[in-house]
């Protein structure tokens, strides 16, 4: 069984299905006491027959939230993230650990950087947000198979060139004007050689290691923070 000091009873208060792979939700947990942006949570399922099935998942709101929302990726054979996307209604009640983490968190000592691969964008999602409030300067990098996969492209839409850099590889809209390409030297001309930066790379493993492959050989002095998930 699960420690109850450990996990929290929560409450599913929202619920939005984004593509074939990706989902929202905003959950209301009791006796939650905010984060640092950075961190995530375990999400407990627990069956009539006792089986518990637990599972991290980066947190996407912004600290001091009313609710704590986490952009659930659907995958194969996945037990929590395939309820979460396939059965939870609003309504439902899950089991929701205190947050997790101090490796990944936002430091905001130099300028950040955000690098993203798909559903890796989840805690960049809490940490520009919580800049955005503090009027910090930062950087967000994102790539995705298709439109639908850029989850915060409508916030920042009007920030492309100038802090914002969505990239599509596969399925590209007619109106689609930003980038096509992976990730590669030239995505990061904008920034400035004279400018001390911290990057944070959330992705899967081959991403995030062809990130760190390619923004190490950059001339420019970066603090390196990285968080991965199976490919």
């Amino acid at each position: 069984m699960i420690e109850s000091q450990h996990f929290n009873y929560s409450v599913i208060k929202n619920k939005k299905i984004i593509n074939e792979n990706l989902c929202w939700i905003d959950l209301d947990i009791e006796n939650w006491k905010s984060h640092i942006p950075g961190q995530y949570s375990e999400i407990c399922l627990t069956a009539e027959n006792g089986y518990q099935a637990i599972r991290p998942y980066s947190i996407a709101s912004v600290p001091n939230n009313n609710l704590v929302s986490f952009l659930i990726e659907k995958i194969s054979n996945g037990e929590v993230s395939n309820f979460l996307y396939d059965s939870a209604r609003v309504g439902d009640i899950v089991q929701v650990s205190n947050p997790i983490g101090q490796r990944f968190i936002l430091q905001n000592n130099k300028t950040p950087i955000f690098i993203a691969s798909g559903s890796g964008i989840s805690p960049f999602i809490s940490m520009s947000e919580h800049l955005n409030k503090t009027n910090d300067k930062y950087y967000i990098y994102h790539w995705s198979k298709n439109f639908s996969g850029l989850v915060n492209y409508k916030n920042n839409e009007e920030k492309i060139n100038s802090y914002y850099f969505p990239y599509i590889t596969r399925e590209k809209p007619k109106f689609w004007m930003g980038g096509n390409k992976r990730i590669n030297p030239q995505c990061f001309d904008n920034l400035c050689t004279q400018e001390d930066y911290e990057i944070y790379i959330c992705g899967s493993d081959s991403f995030v290691e062809k990130a760190l492959e390619v923004t190490s050989k950059l001339n420019i002095n970066f603090d390196f923070y990285t968080e991965r998930f199976g490919s």
